[in-house]
């Protein structure tokens, strides 16, 4: 821990500075009634040894990836970040450097978002990237606010229900006070039920957003859904996973207008749900629109190779009614170790993570779903996640007693579908080892079983 020293002296100066003459004076104005009148019940102070050895030990009660083995996903995955973006994400001038108000001194940081672009146009197959937004969550909101302006259609937005559903609780905060329906289309088998779809999206509706693999893990047919909503004049926007194309086709070929992702499976840390970084391209014709920084390329008056940022009217040089949305400080940290990611795996090594992921995670979806107690929720095709059935009904003790062991299962599905409240979700990144997917199996086969209640 960080050692912050705080002298008699230093107390003086800062309470001379504030303008008054002792710490009781700060606490004036709170009514003597409401105050404590004696000291803190505390234990006695540690030693700083001791101290640190406390908070060592408590620090050793948590479970987390670095000493369990780890099933979760649902957004947030266990992937291997190579040493390489640390080690370049860390140099000072990349981790102190903040949003250029100045853009044109800031070179590196233009340089920076150009290269992310650039790598996020390739690997989504659209024509423009920014750089960047919040989370995945966020992305996939401000992608349909964007698709609202370039249809100008404020009357519907759909969404299947096996889009995320934070993403969906986001969009529905979102779209609050716009008076815009938001219709969530049934899933059949753990994807989008097409024909429930194609009635629900009319002339009225802005875009259909649809997640690819979805949360359930689940391959979508993003083909058809591209054609249900473009044959009523709506757009798509397609929330994919990005160590998904190393191996599915790219948005931009399945008729995406707008894609989003969560980036964080690019090289960075689960870090207990964030920062992370928010994904979005899109066709080149709605880049106007488009919220967020871009960085572009150009030559400057002695002809060499320079960095702007182009259209630059989008935030805070611009009146507010007339942004294309809030997001002002973006991820640029988190891009970068996304550009590092990408750049040190290249398109071989990206397929290669997809295919342990494919080849993984059916091999867990094996061993599991033999045994007597589990059956798969859902046929179809998955890639690096799916959805367990617990016979016996008893996933939160399951779960329970397997991170006893180490092992963190799943994600149990009741919090946000109440009809797979005997299902949870499983994660299967390219980090597990057959070893680890069987000691899972294990683990499950001799979770707690229900207790009989007798007469």
């Amino acid at each position: 821990m960080p050692y912050i020293y705080n002298t008699p002296q230093d107390q003086q100066d800062m309470l001379e500075a504030i303008g008054v003459s002792s710490i009781e004076d700060l606490f004036d104005q709170i009514p003597a009634e409401v105050r404590l009148a004696r000291p803190l019940d505390l234990a006695p102070a540690h030693s700083e040894m001791e101290l640190s050895q406390h908070l060592a030990g408590l620090a050793a009660q948590n479970l987390h990836t670095a000493n369990s083995v780890c099933f979760l996903g649902g957004g947030s995955y266990d992937h291997f970040v190579p040493a390489v973006v640390d080690a370049i994400a860390s140099r000072g001038e990349f981790y102190t450097s903040y949003t250029p108000y100045q853009p044109e001194v800031s070179q590196g940081n233009l340089q920076v978002m150009f290269e992310y672009q650039t790598l996020i146009c390739q690997l989504t197959g659209m024509d423009v990237s920014n750089a960047s937004l919040y989370d995945g969550g966020n992305a996939a909101a401000e992608a349909v606010l964007m698709a609202m302006s370039a249809t100008k259609r404020t009357g519907k937005v759909v969404v299947p229900a096996s889009v995320h559903p934070e993403y969906r609780q986001i969009l529905e905060t979102y779209l609050t006070s716009l008076n815009t329906e938001l219709v969530t289309v049934p899933a059949e088998d753990g994807a989008t039920a097409l024909a429930a779809l194609e009635a629900a999206v009319d002339e009225d509706t802005a875009c259909v957003l649809v997640q690819h693999p979805n949360f359930f893990g689940a391959v979508e047919q993003t083909e058809d859904i591209a054609h249900i909503a473009h044959q009523k004049g709506a757009l798509l926007v397609v929330a994919f996973d990005p160590i998904s194309l190393g191996l599915l086709k790219r948005p931009g070929d399945c008729g995406a207008d707008i894609a989003v992702a969560e980036g964080q499976s690019l090289g960075t840390p689960m870090q207990y749900g964030g920062p992370y970084l928010g994904i979005m391209a899109c066709r080149e014709k709605f880049v106007r629109r488009l919220p967020g920084r871009i960085g572009g390329e150009t030559v400057d008056r002695r002809g060499r190779r320079c960095w702007v940022l182009t259209l630059q009217t989008r935030e805070q040089h611009i009146r507010r009614e007339k942004a294309t949305s809030n997001i002002c400080t973006n991820q640029g940290l988190f891009a970068l170790r996304a550009a590092i990611y990408l750049a040190t795996l290249g398109p071989q090594g990206l397929r290669e993570t997809a295919e342990l992921c494919v080849q993984k995670a059916n091999y867990a979806r094996q061993q599991i779903t033999q045994l007597d107690r589990f059956a798969d929720a859902f046929s179809r095709p998955a890639f690096k996640e799916f959805v367990v059935r617990d016979r016996n009904n008893q996933v939160g003790p399951m779960l329970r007693d397997a991170a006893e062991q180490g092992i963190l299962a799943g994600i149990p599905l009741q919090k946000w579908y109440p009809h797979l409240s005997d299902c949870f979700l499983v994660t299967v990144t390219e980090q597990r080892t057959k070893q680890q997917i069987e000691a899972l199996a294990n683990c499950l086969a001799n979770a707690q079983q229900p207790t009989a209640i007798h007469a």
